[in-house]
This record gives structure tokens, sequence and C-alpha cells, in this order.
């Protein structure tokens, strides 16, 4: 049994394409509704007429009754009094500024006690009933007037006529004016119509075309959307194909429509994201073969440290009673030459021996500052001895961070003593600065101290290999200093980054987080 047709799983095309036909028959049925509607009676264009010229009335009145609580209020009255503004004057300027707004229709008041017709305002169209005095129109239609208003004014209901006269159609409407102590009188309008039945077919007629046009605008904008739909979706499409050869690739966002462009946008985003996760996973990837390096590399040196320290103490041993029993100075003087290098060798077993071993730490609070200042403090003198100028720039209060105070000593002294070696006889310059709460990219605190000299520098193709174990550009170099610094930043979570150029000096930045549980990596107590 075939499934049934589900409108969320069609095309947007098509979805689309249903809409404007919906439009296309809608448009048609109105059609019809309104070629049958156009079949008007004078009965309906009346009763709708008579309706305006009803509210017309009633607005006129209620006028009347605001101006004569106004001037009774002004007087001090306590109830209002409505012969106040019954003169002339005062009716005809209320009737000019209710009605001089509406076309075709004329009217003013009627007063009980004088039974005489009040501030007559006529027709604001040429098509209305057109005189300035209600003497001045033909007897029926004054004398009707006058019917009318006094039917309301004694009644105290609403009333109505119609009157006809050739091709002309007089509408009279009034409304009584009184309150709980006085029946005033009435407001009153009216109204002359012509050729009812030509004008309205035009007006429906009107109304049609304007419907057909609304209908083919809408055909047009269906189009229109459907075509930009369809472009806005080949565009997404050559940009998700793009994207699975180059994650960095963008889809442009011009002119297409906002909803394209919240697609796009999205797309171009997860590619980014993307694109950064794979380049941090094979960051990660590099670090952990690193330190499966660093970890057998580890083992070997234990185990060729231990085998090395035991035949250098019986060495040094044999040596030293040597040197007791020599009588030659000679001799007296090889045996302290050779105990210096047993020493050196000594100290080089207990440097492999402590790279091998796992790193503990002891954290506390400390001054990033203050220490800083202090290893520099060490190196004042060599440095000036070699004429080189250190230069610093220390933020006023320093930052306390949760750090093992030796290690992070042990790392600075290591970058310090590496700068001042690399800057010639001739002296130079040391640029140490300290950029406390920097904001990174993941939105962690962190805290900066930059190392910057004007020595030799490091060729590119070294540059890659300085934190291996036993790399060394000195003669005299073990090639562990540097790999046991980056050893320690990395275990306080933080990096060690190194820019050089052969002949333009190096820059040496170490960046700690600013947190507390940095040192709740694998490895460290």
């Amino acid at each position: 049994m075939p499934s049934r047709l589900s409108l969320p799983k069609l095309s947007f095309r098509w979805q689309i394409i249903l809409l404007g036909a919906v439009v296309v028959v809608l448009f048609i049925a109105v059609l019809i509704g309104t070629l049958g509607a156009l079949q008007y009676t004078k009965s309906a264009v009346l009763n709708n007429e008579k309706r305006r010229l009803s509210e017309a009335a009633n607005d006129l009145a209620r006028d009347y009754m605001d101006k004569a609580k106004s001037a009774s209020l002004a007087r001090g009255f306590s109830s209002v009094d409505l012969n106040l503004i019954s003169s002339r004057e005062a009716t005809s300027e209320i009737s000019q500024s209710a009605l001089k707004k509406l076309d075709g229709i004329g009217g003013g008041f009627y007063q009980s006690d004088s039974q005489q017709l009040l501030g007559y305002t006529a027709a604001a169209s040429n098509g209305g009933v057109q005189f300035t005095s209600p003497s001045a129109n033909p007897e029926y239609v004054q004398t009707a007037i006058l019917q009318i208003a006094q039917t309301a004014a004694d009644t105290r209901m609403p009333s109505e006529k119609v009157m006809t006269g050739g091709n002309d159609i007089f509408l009279i409407e009034a409304t009584p004016i009184g309150n709980e102590k006085s029946n005033w009188g009435s407001a009153w309008t009216i109204e002359r119509m012509q050729s009812l039945p030509g004008s309205n077919r035009f007006r429906a007629y009107l109304i049609t075309v304007a419907l057909g046009i609304a209908a083919l605008i809408c055909v047009i904008l269906t189009l229109v959307v459907v075509r930009n739909l369809q472009t806005g979706v080949r565009k997404i499409e050559s940009g998700l194909r793009d994207l699975e050869w180059n994650l960095g690739s963008q889809i442009p966002t011009g002119s297409d429509p906002e909803e394209i462009k919240r697609i796009a946008q999205a797309i171009n985003r997860l590619g980014t994201a993307l694109k950064e996760n794979i380049d941090r996973e094979k960051q990660i990837e590099d670090r952990l073969r690193h330190a499966e390096r660093l970890a057998a590399l580890g083992r070997l040196v234990a185990g060729v440290a231990h085998e090395v320290r035991n035949p250098l103490a019986t060495i040094r041993l044999r040596v030293q009673m040597a040197q007791r029993e020599a009588r030659n100075p000679r001799v007296d003087e090889s045996c302290a030459v050779a105990l210096e290098e047993i020493e050196r060798l000594n100290g080089m077993v207990n440097r492999l021996l402590n790279f091998s071993r796992p790193v503990r730490f002891e954290p506390a609070p400390t001054d990033l500052k203050q220490l800083t200042e202090q290893r520099l403090n060490r190196f004042t003198e060599s440095a000036a001895g070699k004429g080189i100028h250190i230069i610093t720039n220390f933020p006023e209060d320093g930052t306390l961070l949760p750090i093992d105070q030796s290690k992070m000593a042990q790392v600075f002294d290591n970058v310090i003593q590496n700068a001042i070696e690399a800057m010639t006889e001739s002296g130079g310059t040391l640029w140490v600065s300290v950029t406390s709460q920097m904001k990174s990219v993941s939105g962690t605190d962190k805290v900066r101290v930059e190392f910057r000299d004007t020595g030799n520098g490091i060729s590119s193709n070294m540059i890659s290999r300085i934190f291996d174990p036993f790399f060394t550009t000195k003669p005299s170099g073990t090639g562990l200093g540097l790999s046991i610094c980056h050893e320690f930043v990395r275990a306080h979570g933080g990096e060690i980054q190194v820019e050089s150029a052969e002949g333009d000096g190096t820059s040496v930045r170490i960046i700690l987080p600013v947190h507390d549980n940095i040192f709740q990596n694998a490895g460290i107590s």
C-alpha cells in the first residue's frame, strides 16, 4: 500500500509551487465571489450610507455636549447648561469643525425651545447638499429636516428619513441632545446621493482588479522565492563539497536571503572549528609521541646512569687514595685534575638520573614578578661584565600563581643563562617583561613571561630540535637544560615558545595559566 504524501517530505520547490497553485485557486474564487457581489441592492447601499450619516450625527451631538460641559465648568456651574453655546455663531463653529472632513455630508442643530435650525454647515463636496442656510433649501427638504430633528428631540431617540427627488436621494439623520434637566434639541445631518448604482459598481470593479493584481504579485513573489531558495541550496551544496577537500574553505555570503546567510555562516563556523580541532589533535599527537620518546629515553638513561655511577665511585676512591700517597707534585696535580673530571661526570650522571625520574612538585602561591626579579639579580653582575643591559617591564601589581618556586626558578635561570651566553663580548640587550591576565583563545586567563635578547639567534633548521634531549649547540653543553625546562613548564599546565632567526636574536615566551588545578597532571605528585 503506497504511503501517504507528506508535505514536509516535499522539496521546498514543490512546497512553494503548491503554495502558488493555492494562491491562483484563491484568486479565481475571489474573482467569482466579487463578480457575484457586484449586484449591489439599493437598500444595502442606503444602509451603509445611513450608518455613516448616523455616526456623523452622533459625533456632532457629542461635540456639542463636550463644548457645553466645558463652558459650564468655566463659569463654575455645578451642572451642564446646554443653552450656554446655543448661539448661531457657536453652533456654526461646532458643526463646521465636526463635518469639515466628511465628504458629501452637511448638518447642524435644532433647538426645541425656539423650534429653529441652528449652525447649518454645507456638505464639503460638490455632490452634497449646497446651501448656506436651511431657508435656501427646497421647501420639502427643509420641512423634512425640521420634522426629523424635532422628532429626535421630542422622543429622545435617533430619527431618520429617506427622500427621493428625480435622480437624487436625500438621507437625513438626527440624534437627540439633552440631559436629566433639559431636553435641548437634536443634531442632524443630511447627504444627497447621485447616480447610486453606477458609482458602486465601478468601485466593485476596482476592488476586483486590485485583488487580481494582488494575487498576481503573490504568484510572482512565489517564483522569486523558489529561485532564491534554489540558488542558496546550490551554493550550500557547492560549499559542502569544497569543505570535504579543504576545511579552511568559506562559503561566500553576499546578497543571499537571511536564512541562507545563517546556514552558510554556521557551515563556515563548523569548518573552522573542525580545522582547529584537527590541528589541535595533531599537536596533541606530536606531544604524545615526544613524551613517549622521552619516556623511553628516560628508561635508557636511568639504566646507563646506574651502570656508570658505580665505576665512577670506584675510580674516584682510587684516585683519592693515589693522591694521598703520591710523593711527586705532578702526580698530585694529575690526580686533582682527574678528580675534577670525575666530579663533572658525576654531576652529569646526577642530571641524567634527575631527568629520568618522575617530577615532584611542591606548589605554593608565588609572586611571578618577584620571582623573575630575584632570578635576574643573580645574573646582573655577569651581564654587566659582558656589557649587557637588562631592561625590564613589569606590572605594578604582582600576579600570584600556585607554582613550584624552585622548579620555575630553574627554568628562568636556564633561559637567562642561555640569553647571556648567546650575546657576544661586545654586549647587547636583554628585555624581560611580565604580562598578566592575558586572555587566551580558549577564554582562560594566562600570564606571559618573555625574555628577548640581541644574541646570535638560532638557525631555522635547528629551532625545531631545541627541546630534544641531548641536543645542544654549545661545545660543553649537555643538551638537557631546555628539555628539562620544557617538561617543567608543561607540567605546570603552560607552554614555552621560542622564536629566533640567525643574527636577529631570540625570544623565549613562557605562558602559564591562572588557575588552581594545574598540578592535576599525570605523573606529578
